[in-house]
């Protein structure tokens, strides 16, 4: 694995990040094969593209605004394909408190788009 190729797949996931946490949503997406799926948490697992700009919409709707703060980007064993966020997200809600969360992101990459994408955290204080 270059460190070139490593550098380059956490620079692209804080790019992601940047764009989610201004609203960004098209520019989430394009980070995102057509057909990704996405598990948040304990929840069922959503396939493809639209069906993640639908939760994302969704979830942007009952909130003000998100910031993940990333502490660690790096890759699991030699394989530069597979990329593991820790971070605390921070969400504002819209009673104008502030909820924030620890969190860890796997992605599975193929080519230059996320085709697997796991938030492991218990997002419930937020929506409490």
């Amino acid at each position: 694995m270059s460190k070139t190729n490593t550098e380059s797949r956490a620079g692209m996931i804080r790019t992601m990040f940047a764009a989610s946490d201004t609203g960004n949503i098209d520019g989430l997406l394009s980070f995102l094969t057509d057909d990704v799926v996405l598990v948040f948490g304990n929840a069922a697992a959503v396939r493809g593209k639209a069906a993640v700009e639908a939760q994302a919409r969704q979830v942007t709707s009952r909130l003000k605004g998100v910031r993940h703060e990333i502490h660690d980007i790096w890759h699991a064993g030699n394989n530069a394909d597979i990329v593991i966020a820790r971070m605390t997200v921070h969400y504002a809600r819209l009673d104008a408190s502030t909820v924030s969360l620890p969190c860890c992101n796997i992605f599975r990459l193929s080519g230059d788009l996320i085709a697997d994408y796991r938030i492991y955290m218990d997002v419930s204080p937020v929506f409490a």
